[in-house]
């Protein structure tokens, strides 16, 4: 069968954008890709939101209830109206395709509850990890919705082998993500990041790739067992095309991911909190995979 050109492909994408919008309602849009947003620029416009701050000269997160508001609230106020736009941005660039590949997977309420979770405890987790980490070496405060996008992007992640496995009828398990998801964090641990305060750890990276090796080797061996027993007769939709929108929104998702990676814990600009991001990373990963085997 022959595949539709460029412009038919762009109109089918077009096409079933407005049927999902159709679909799912305003409302649930307006939810998805406004209510963060609108939640972030009242932040910043509140007077007196700069003091939520978190001060990385602060002996624990818990050492007064100011101290565990601003742990949280940190996460919501920016420096500067570029610094708002930038996290806004890529809040939408993420939950753009993140939302779409789980109307895919029939993720719907589970993206709903994933990113719920992360917006009330990434906060907490990255400022505790960033005072430990950066704590004894300064005393700078910490700011920036960044944490909650790196969470998201591990939920990303994880959705997209669920949605690949649909998309492909199986022929991109989403089993793989048990190799995937520890391999990036060692990548991440293992690449020289472009700031001094985040060294590579290749201690820590060699579990995580060891982590990922296993899985991979699990899967192999669950896979050999199962082509002596399986009958010599293909699935019928075994071979079938991927259909060309569910193809872009997989390439499209892959593409977030990867550059997602790299510039929010590589290659990113001084003073860029990386380990609020790899903590947010970490807590979307853990939220998000328990999920993937929970039906099939």
């Amino acid at each position: 069968m022959d595949r539709p050109g460029a412009r038919e492909v762009a109109r089918r994408i077009v096409a079933t954008a407005m049927d999902g919008a159709r679909t799912v309602g305003g409302g649930e849009l307006a939810a998805v890709f406004l209510v963060v947003p609108g939640v972030l620029v009242v932040a910043h416009l509140l007077p007196g939101s700069d003091a939520w701050a978190f001060s990385l000269a602060n002996d624990s997160v818990l050492t007064s209830r100011w101290t565990l508001w601003t742990a949280f609230a940190s996460s919501y106020v920016h420096a500067d109206v570029n610094h708002l736009l930038h996290n806004v941005a890529v809040y939408w660039m993420i939950v753009g395709v993140a939302y779409p590949l789980s109307a895919v997977a029939g993720w719907r309420s589970r993206f709903a509850g994933v990113t719920i979770a992360c917006l009330l405890v990434v906060p907490l987790v990255s400022a505790w990890a960033t005072l430990t980490a950066l704590g004894p070496i300064t005393d700078a405060p910490s700011i920036g919705f960044s944490d909650v996008n790196t969470a998201l992007l591990g939920y990303l992640l994880v959705v997209w082998f669920v949605a690949a496995d649909r998309s492909t009828h199986g022929r991109i398990p989403r089993e793989w993500v048990s190799v995937a998801a520890p391999a990036s964090v060692a990548v991440i641990l293992a690449t020289p990041s472009s700031v001094w305060y985040f060294p590579q750890y290749p201690a820590a990276a060699a579990v995580a790739a060891g982590v990922s090796a296993l899985a991979f080797a699990r899967i192999r061996l669950r896979r050999s067992a199962g082509s002596g027993r399986r009958d010599s007769v293909a699935s019928p939709t075994s071979s079938a095309p991927i259909d060309p929108v569910r193809e872009f929104l997989l390439v499209l998702g892959a593409s977030v991911v990867v550059s997602g990676i790299v510039g929010s814990m590589l290659l990113v600009p001084p003073g860029s909190n990386v380990w609020a991001h790899l903590a947010g990373y970490l807590v979307g990963l853990a939220a998000a995979l328990p999920l993937v085997g929970v039906e099939r």
